[in-house]
């Protein structure tokens, strides 16, 4: 079961309701620690042209680009900027709630990605990153 997570050290800026790169951190960190978790994968953390390497169980090395949400948009959206990333794989996590999707960058033909609440469960969670496994 998802628990969920309070965050009180994000700050707000600007007009938009933009979160400072606290936010984008925690979800990086965030995004590892459920990675490395699963079993059978080795998570690096990157400060550079991606966020993370995960290596596989057949040693392949995905480029991983993390993004997070903090909030539902106006819309009833999570809203994830997809940025100019050339990474394999983007993990996009709802910090709040504490759950994250993995989405093939050849899935993301916009510049944002848009998700309802409802698709964040446990259970796609669960089986996104079993699919990294089939890579």
């Amino acid at each position: 079961m998802a628990q969920s997570v309070k965050l009180t050290s994000a700050k707000k800026v600007g007009t938009k309701g933009r979160v400072d790169t606290s936010l984008g951190r925690a979800g990086e960190f965030y995004a590892a620690y459920k990675l490395q978790m699963a079993g059978g994968l080795s998570v690096s953390h990157i400060d550079n042209t991606c966020d993370l390497h995960v290596t596989l169980p057949c040693n392949r090395v995905l480029r991983v680009e993390v993004k997070t949400a903090g909030v539902i948009s106006q819309y009833g959206s999570y809203r994830f900027n997809r940025g100019g990333s050339d990474a394999d794989i983007f993990v996009l996590v709802a910090i709040r709630i504490g759950l994250l999707r993995i989405v093939s960058a050849s899935e993301i033909n916009k510049s944002t990605i848009t998700l309802r609440p409802e698709d964040f469960t446990q259970q796609a969670e669960d089986d996104d990153i079993a699919g990294l496994f089939l890579r």
